[in-house]
Order: C-alpha cells, then sequence, then structure tokens
C-alpha cells in the first residue's frame, strides 16, 4: 500500500471516530437535560418528567396550570420578553433560577421591583461543607415549600427589594453578601437573614424567584430537602417546562448542532442524492490511486 493511500485512509478513519465521539458523548453543558454528569439535570428531567422548550416561541398560549423554569445566562431578546410576560400575564408561573445571569432584565421588562443582587451568599456557621454552601431552614408555609426542612445553595446569591410577605425562604442570620471577595463581613456587607426564594403575582399568573438554579443539579437535587422543593413544584404544576435556549453553549454543543442539521439535511431527496455521490466517489479514490500508481510503473 503506497504513503498516500495511508494517509487517505488514516485521515477518514479518523474523520469517522470523530463524528462518533461528538455525536454519542453525552452532553457536559450546565444545566441541560441531557447532561448525565455532576452538572447536569437529566435526573431531575427524568423523574419529574420535565419537557423541555429550545425556543420560548413555543410556549403554550393557555398557559392556566403550567410552569416554566428558566435559567436565564444569555439575555432575552424584546421578543422573547414579551413572550414571558404574556405567558405569565395569562395565567403561567414562570419560575427564574438564577444567581449571576439575566434574571433582572426580565424583571425590570414586567415592571417587578425585586432583583437578584448578584452578589455571593455566604453562610460561616449554618453551611452544608462550608460558607459556600449556606443552608437555608426559615421557610413560610407555603405549597412550595411544605415538608422542606432544609434545603442546600452553592455559590448562591440573595434577592433586593422584598417584603415579609413575598419571601417564601431566608438565609439565616448569620449569613452575609460578599461584596469584596475576600471570604470576610465588612461593615458596609449585608448581613441575613437574606431572601433567597420569593413569589410575585402579575396579572393572572405568578413569577417565583430562586437565587441559585444549582440546587436542581444532579449533585445537588437530593441533599438534604432540595429534591422536596422540586417535587414541589411539580406537584403544583399541570405541566411542567424548562426553557433550554438561554443557557450556555459550549463547543460540544456547537459541533453537535452542527451534525443534527447536516443529518436533517441529508435525509432530504437531494441531501441523499449528494450522500450517495460521496460515498460512491470514496469507493473509487483506491482504484484512481492504483491506476495512477500502474500509470507510474509502466
Amino acid at each position: 500500500m503506497g504513503l498516500r493511500k495511508f494517509l487517505i485512509i488514516i485521515a477518514v478513519t479518523l474523520i469517522i471516530a470523530l463524528i462518533l465521539a461528538v455525536w454519542f458523548f453525552p452532553s457536559n453543558d450546565d444545566f441541560r437535560v441531557d447532561n448525565p454528569f455532576w452538572n447536569g439535570l437529566d435526573k431531575v428531567q427524568t423523574k419529574y418528567d420535565i419537557k423541555t422548550l429550545d425556543s420560548l416561541s413555543d410556549l403554550t398560549p393557555s398557559p392556566y396550570g403550567t410552569t416554566l423554569l428558566v435559567i436565564p445566562y444569555l439575555s432575552f431578546t424584546s421578543t422573547e420578553l414579551w413572550q414571558l410576560n404574556r405567558f405569565v400575564s395569562r395565567g403561567g408561573r414562570l419560575i427564574i433560577a438564577d444567581d449571576y445571569g439575566y434574571g433582572n432584565q426580565i424583571l425590570t421588562y414586567m415592571g417587578l421591583q425585586v432583583r437578584f443582587s448578584g452578589e455571593v451568599l455566604l453562610d460561616p456557621l449554618v453551611n452544608y461543607v462550608n460558607k459556600n454552601f449556606p443552608k437555608i431552614h426559615q421557610f413560610r408555609p407555603d405549597p412550595l415549600t411544605a415538608n422542606t426542612d432544609n434545603l442546600v445553595l452553592n455559590h448562591a446569591t440573595s434577592l433586593n427589594n422584598i417584603t415579609a410577605d413575598m419571601a417564601l425562604a431566608l438565609s439565616s442570620p448569620f449569613s452575609f453578601l460578599d461584596y469584596n471577595g475576600n471570604g470576610a463581613r465588612e461593615a458596609e456587607e449585608p448581613a441575613g437573614p437574606l431572601p433567597v426564594i420569593s413569589r410575585h403575582k402579575l396579572n393572572q399568573g405568578q413569577v417565583i424567584l430562586v437565587s441559585d438554579p444549582s440546587l436542581l443539579i444532579n449533585s445537588m437535587n437530593t441533599i438534604e430537602d432540595n429534591d422536596t422543593f422540586i417535587n414541589n413544584i411539580a406537584n403544583t404544576s399541570s405541566s411542567f417546562y424548562i426553557d433550554q435556549s438561554h443557557l450556555a453553549f459550549s463547543e460540544l454543543y456547537h459541533t453537535r448542532s452542527w451534525l443534527q442539521q447536516a443529518r436533517r439535511l441529508l435525509s432530504t431527496p437531494a441531501g441523499t442524492a449528494v450522500l450517495v455521490l460521496a460515498v460512491i466517489i470514496l469507493a473509487l479514490i483506491p482504484i484512481w490511486l492504483n491506476k495512477g500508481e500502474n500509470d507510474i510503473d509502466t
């Protein structure tokens, strides 16, 4: 076998192996329902049969009893903000689970005064492993907090502009917001109790704010009563959706999306014809190479 033919075979084999690896390797993107690793949501999605939305345009026009969970790590267009506002105004329940993303963009558009502070919530005393994992044990009676004694958050934030009747859960009195990132409370840094979950009525619907989406992930959802809280959300919903269109996209996700588009294209008559032609050309390459070698020999 000539060197050129050997290199071509190796190149084709590597390309095929790479495509197969990208296609079959599970997603490892944060908060995606097809991610089985520590930072994914596949366990929660499977257990509670949460449906996914890849576009807010697919929101139901009759949202009574429907819950939509949004984890906003990408910004929203004006059309998307309008779609969310319409969803809530018509009776839907929107849960915004955010810590350092674009949750405030939604709240501003909807005219709500509450805000995610965007500062790190630490608790040096009442915590699960260390101060970065504050334990929440102060709850207002509510269907969402039923049978919940402790929640564990992970690098969470807090909520601002909350009145007592809005707050559903508060951090401990020992917690604080670490403005300067030094891990110790300074005089100007707010101390607990600080609101971390709240409920807000808006027209016919409601908005629930959760200051840490990490309580949903595979490595956190079974700690303490995190799963009980998720179960309460599911049990008070006739339909439960999660938006996947405002999560960060990795290169693996982009590559897989490109392959999916290519697959859909190849499933069309024109795409199938191109694929057959490509296979024929690949099959003829060794023959052409052999012919070229024989011509040189003669």
